[in-house]
């Protein structure tokens, strides 16, 4: 027992670190080169040391070998650590610069979308849509008199029993040709309404205005552009609004389209 002993701790050291970058090896689908050299230097570490217990190669030689293998086995794996942890940094900045580029690209999306309501069609240039937002009105339609704010609708009042005065059949029309129903229309800015005090609320980035054009940390602007095609018969408006230098080239962000009417964006919403 003893000399079983003797020999599993002469050969110990050895058959492990020769195991353990042998099992770096064969198990390295899918890392680094540098990964792989430093399973290698680990594994001719283990080898040289075996070899020099068997008295195959003199103490000197295998002491050099060794420190070069382990020494070569210690400056792979710093470079693949350094690998894997600035591809984590890049994920996590571009996350972050990815989330603020959505934002921005959902108030483009909200103020283009109040543009086409207002005019009919989506701004072309960013000057057109900061001009609407920070120097027009639109006007709303404010139900005044026997219709309460809480029923958007006369079908609802009526169901409701709060219209008492219109008889059965009367229509929308009539009812407010007989004073039944006021409206009243009533100029709002346009960029208080767009953008109002819940979406200031709920929105997880700041809001500011004259930066809509710009791409959030970097120096470029958005490409922006409006156009109309026919869909199904009917014309109709369609804008687009891309990063022309994506943080990431692999996935450049988009919104909306000028071959069919969506203002979907190509991320997750």
């Amino acid at each position: 027992m003893q000399e079983i002993g003797r020999v599993i701790g002469k050969y110990l050291i050895p058959i492990v670190l020769a195991v353990v970058g042998l099992s770096l090896l064969l198990f390295s689908s899918g890392q680094t080169p540098l990964f792989k050299w430093g399973g290698l230097g680990i594994f001719l570490v283990g080898a040289m040391g075996f070899l020099f217990v068997k008295g195959l190669i003199p103490r000197k030689i295998q002491i050099i070998l060794a420190v070069a293998f382990a020494g070569g086995a210690l400056v792979f794996s710093y470079f693949d650590y350094r690998v894997i942890q600035d591809e984590i940094d890049y994920n996590k900045k571009k996350d972050k610069i990815n989330k603020h580029v959505i934002q921005r690209m959902k108030d483009i999306r909200k103020a283009q979308v109040a543009y086409q309501k207002e005019k009919g069609k989506y701004a072309g240039d960013f000057d057109s849509l900061l001009y609407f937002l920070k120097n027009e009105e639109i006007n709303l339609v404010k139900r005044l008199g026997t219709l309460p704010d809480s029923l958007p609708t006369e079908e609802m009042a009526r169901e409701a029993g709060i219209i008492q005065k219109m008889p059965e059949g009367m229509t929308d029309e009539q009812a407010i040709e007989e004073g039944l129903i006021i409206r009243d229309t009533v100029p709002v800015e346009v960029l208080g309404y767009v953008f109002d005090e819940d979406d200031r609320k709920n929105r997880k980035t700041k809001l500011y205005v004259d930066s809509l054009p710009y791409v959030p940390f970097a120096d470029h602007k958005f490409e922006m552009s409006a156009k109309t095609i026919e869909s199904g018969g009917v014309e109709q408006p369609v804008f687009l609004v891309v990063d022309p230098d994506p943080f990431d080239p692999k996935e450049q962000l988009r919104l909306g389209s000028l071959t069919e009417a969506s203002t979907s964006g190509n991320w997750k919403e």
